[in-house]
């Protein structure tokens, strides 16, 4: 197989590379002071944090594997011709810093839905979003500089291009043995390594403070999904995120044919007032599940007033459900509230006699 080097291809396209470039940066930035401006909005008003969704936009994450990728092919070119790239290694590293922490912004934007924020920890996100935009300012302006062709040391145009040197050696065309060779690879795999070593040991101080990152956002994820996933609540712990349930209290009645099982809960929501899906509050004795009973209900009135479809709205209030159970286990019994398609929450009931 015979392959053309793309060097001098990459070398003519120079500073079009950049440009494009430089407009995906833009896209990220303006992503970027659009929930800076939005955060600084909040602070002063709550109640716009209902409009949170219309500012995490994720097509950050196109813009940016994009303008990674193209940044890391200019280090590419700028190894092979060993010219000046520690720039370059400074924008993906500092991209790669705002494309974490923005992630993390656009989950502390969700929960804005759900409870109010904290003035002093919006005001942390907002500072930190500052400090990136500054970055990425700087950065924005050296690409659009490159993509111009102005040479700041020098301030003159056509240099950057001019000393990457096109020659033949950079469009010759290579031929590409298609066999495999088990030797070759090893040499080839074995040369790798001792470059990745020279590499990681010129920029260790930035790649490690890296990985530590990622490992600390990528462990905190882990722990906090699984903690939620597995978590067991206890009565009168407010649970949900698109209405707020507590379990105030539970009871057992036994029968000739059935068990029964009641639990007082309140709810309440902000928002738009909503009826509550009672086929969301599932009793898990043991391995078996039920759904509460609406014609049992009654019997219990003295316990509570029973729920049927009133809306939620953001006054706590109380109602009972009631649940016929075949074979009641007190200590094996849960409530398991589905608040959303992912988000469910498991409560111990410590069950008393009615």
């Amino acid at each position: 197989m015979v392959l053309r080097r793309p060097y001098a291809f990459l070398i003519k396209h120079f500073r079009m590379i950049h440009l494009i470039i430089t407009a995906l940066l833009v896209a990220i930035m303006i992503i970027t002071r659009r929930v800076y401006k939005y955060l600084t909005i909040v602070i002063g008003d709550t109640v716009r944090r209902y409009d949170a969704l219309d500012y995490t936009n994720y097509r950050l994450y196109i813009y940016l594997v994009l303008a990674l990728l193209l940044c890391g092919v200019i280090f590419w070119l700028l190894k092979f011709k060993d010219k000046p790239r520690k720039m370059y290694i400074a924008v993906i590293a500092g991209y790669i810093v705002i494309g974490l922490f923005m992630m993390v912004v656009f989950t502390y934007l969700h929960g804005f839905l759900n409870d109010v924020p904290d003035g002093k920890t919006m005001r942390l996100y907002r500072d930190m979003l500052s400090f990136l935009l500054i970055f990425q300012y700087v950065y924005i302006l050296i690409m659009f500089v490159r993509g111009l062709g102005f040479d700041i040391k020098k301030f003159n145009f056509a240099s950057d291009v001019q000393e990457l040197n096109i020659n033949a050696s950079d469009s010759e065309e290579v031929e590409i043995n298609t066999q495999i060779d088990t030797t070759n690879i090893a040499r080839v795999i074995r040369k790798q390594n001792r470059e990745f070593g020279y590499f990681f040991k010129e920029f260790k101080a930035i790649i490690i403070p890296i990985l530590v990152i990622i490992v600390l956002f990528l462990g905190y994820k882990g722990y906090s999904y699984f903690t939620a996933k597995l978590k067991v609540y206890k009565e009168n712990e407010v649970i949900g995120s698109i209405n707020q349930v507590k379990v105030v209290d539970s009871y057992y009645s036994e029968g000739s044919t059935y068990d029964y099982v009641i639990i007082r809960f309140s709810a309440y929501k902000d928002g738009k007032q909503e009826r509550l899906n009672t086929g969301n509050l599932t009793l898990q004795v043991g391995k078996d599940k039920y759904t509460p009973d609406k014609t049992l209900c009654s019997k219990f009135s003295n316990l509570g007033n029973c729920y049927k479809k009133q809306y939620i709205t953001d006054e706590e209030k109380e109602y009972i459900v009631v649940y016929g159970v075949k074979k009641l286990n007190i200590q094996r019994s849960y409530l398991i509230y589905s608040d959303s398609f992912d988000n469910n929450y498991k409560v111990k009931l410590i069950m008393k006699e009615a």
